[in-house]
């Protein structure tokens, strides 16, 4: 007899879990607490280098070591759930993501906090996969489309809203712990989310899967490495030879693994990703959505928040409070795209591309028009139709990619899909990273240009001979050219200390002069990220457009919407709410 806590929900089979949203919920926010912990450090980065003693590449990996190790576990640990039980791996995961996030806030050194940030990401994986999983074979497929959009909606929004409640809890210092709270957090939330599990969620495995493919494993994390590594810290090191060697190889290492994984599939069975999954198109024309959709978003979130806090001079406060017109867009689409999309389709995830190109035109338009005047509720309208077009992407497609793949390969399928979320957004802040330092340097004149006028006549007004002038403007525009090559905001170049030359303000007024030089700087750097950001920003509407293009390469339905299956109700009445009969797949994929 197999006892109900062991049975794998299928199509066709058996009742649903009853307790599947209660399990959904407690899922949702375990799974919340891992996307939010990728961005939630960020804002506490400077705090850290004070406290800790922290240099710059040591902060950097204090960020890079979660979003690493999480992508890089991905596929192995959601096989893992197909062939040790989803419910026991989730629960290992959260207690891995809770202890680790303990350790993270009582660290004492970079070191450790960066060990145990290691740690955390891998937790982070396990919680991400198998709630995947447990979503996919829990829930009939009629309703995977609204538990999938659910989490579609918290993908798009909890990246935004770590910024916001790092802010919050490093600037209320909570009982003087300063940065800790942002880690210490996760402790209580997670150990509640542990209890849900425990009391909501099925049990559930594979039993096509017996072992772990090892093999498969060193080869897949070996290709992501020699990927992902080079993207996450190429751009800080310079793009040294090394970097470009290592993404050279990383193809070679990927066509070794899939040509292994098909030879293993047909041996045994047990192939870390079932080739078969790829001969689903809407699971590879989905995959490629995700990629473009998550470069786009990494892209524009990466250059926008140096712009917000860097170049306006944003706390870091206001600059995640400055997106939540974002958030709230992409949560009321969200709501109901996953839905709509049932009926309508692929369209859906094309009108969403679209009203994504035309919020992200609106905000170059509304960055070139207020310059270094603008303020977060100029920012506001654009930002919002930005975000209500995300809603109609994040939540359909999750779907849309996992609808086709069998219960069996839920955490094969669900790894590769979130693998491709990091991939997508660690090339899409390497790429727009690259391209917006080269052209913060170049504005960065440009917007010293439109502070001189007013500069020379204070320097005017203050007495400064003419001849002083020229040299006092040429070094300001030297400065500010050295100082857009910068990334650290807080490093000063050298040209930017010897800008008045020996004698040339008259007695009593360096105050003056050197008040009138702040001005003239701070407007410069926020003329220049402002230019900066206006043109880089096209780069993502370009993205944008691929994106687009990619969405029509999708079946015109991940699934028969509900009104068609009606007429096929009879035929099928003995799968009940289980979901469409196996002809209508079969038409789903012609």
């Amino acid at each position: 007899m197999t006892h109900a806590a062991d049975e794998t929900y299928l199509e066709g089979e058996g009742e649903p879990d009853p307790q599947r949203w209660r399990a959904a919920a407690v899922i949702l926010v375990a799974i919340a607490l891992d996307l939010i912990d990728t961005t939630i450090v960020n804002v506490a980065l400077p705090v850290l280098q004070t406290d800790l003693g922290a240099g710059k590449a040591a902060l950097q990996w204090v960020a890079a070591a979660y979003t690493l190790t999480f992508a890089l576990s991905l596929i192995t640990v959601g096989r893992i759930g197909d062939m040790l039980g989803r419910k026991r791996m989730i629960s290992v995961g959260i207690v891995v993501f809770v202890a680790a996030s303990l350790l993270c806030g009582v660290a004492q050194s970079t070191e450790m906090l960066i060990s145990a940030r290691v740690v955390q990401g891998f937790g982070g994986a396990i919680v991400m996969t198998q709630g995947l999983s447990i979503f996919q074979v829990t829930f009939p497929p009629k309703e995977r489309a609204a538990v999938f959009g659910m989490f579609g909606a918290l993908s798009g929004i909890a990246a935004m809203l770590g910024p916001v409640l790092g802010g919050v809890l490093v600037n209320a210092d909570l009982f003087g712990w300063s940065w800790r709270p942002i880690f210490l957090v996760n402790v209580p939330v997670g150990l509640l989310a542990l209890l849900g599990v425990a009391a909501y969620v099925r049990e559930s495995r594979s039993p096509n899967v017996k072992h772990l493919d090892l093999v498969g494993v060193a080869l897949v994390t070996l290709a992501l490495l020699s990927l992902l590594y080079p993207l996450v810290q190429g751009e800080q090191d310079g793009w040294p030879v090394w970097s470009f060697v290592a993404m050279g190889c990383s193809g070679p290492l990927f066509a070794i693994f899939a040509v292994y994984e098909r030879r293993k599939a047909a041996r045994d069975g047990s192939a870390l990703v079932e080739p078969s999954l790829f001969k689903e198109r809407s699971f590879v024309a989905g995959l490629l959505v995700m990629l473009s959709f998550f470069a786009i978003i990494a892209g524009l979130f990466f250059p926008f928040t140096l712009y917000l806090q860097v170049g306006l001079g944003f706390s870091p406060l206001a600059a995640g409070l400055a997106t939540v017109p974002f958030s709230f867009g992409a949560m009321i689409t969200s709501s109901f795209s996953a839905v709509l999309a049932i009926k309508m389709g692929r369209k859906v995830l094309s009108i969403g591309m679209v009203i994504m190109g035309i919020g992200m035109v609106a905000l170059i338009l509304t960055i070139n028009h207020f310059g270094s005047g603008i303020s977060g509720w100029d920012l506001a309208p654009a930002l919002a139709v930005l975000g209500l077009g995300l809603g109609f992407v994040i939540s359909p497609v999750v779907d849309i990619v996992l609808g086709g793949v069998p219960v069996e390969h839920a955490g094969s399928g669900s790894g590769v899909l979130s693998t491709a979320d990091q991939l997508g957004a660690a090339a899409g802040v390497a790429v727009i990273g690259v391209l917006f330092f080269n052209l913060l340097s170049g504005q960065a004149l440009a917007g010293a240009d439109t502070a001189v006028p007013e500069l020379r006549k204070e320097l005017t007004a203050a007495g400064v001979a003419a001849p002083a002038q020229d040299t006092i403007v040429a070094n300001f525009r030297s400065c500010a050219k050295e100082s857009g090559k910068n990334e650290d905001a807080g490093a000063l170049p050298a040209v930017c200390k010897r800008i008045l030359p020996a004698g040339a303000v008259p007695t009593g007024q360096e105050q003056q002069v050197g008040k009138a030089l702040a001005d003239a700087s701070e407007k410069a750097r926020k003329e220049g990220y402002a230019k900066a950001t206006g043109r880089v920003l096209w780069y993502e509407v370009g993205v944008i457009a691929v994106g687009f293009l990619l969405t029509l390469m999708l079946p015109k339905h991940a699934r028969k919407p509900e009104w068609e299956q009606g007429s096929e109700e009879g035929e099928d009445s003995e799968a009940g709410d289980a979901g469409p009969s196996p002809k209508a797949h079969t038409a789903d994929r012609a």
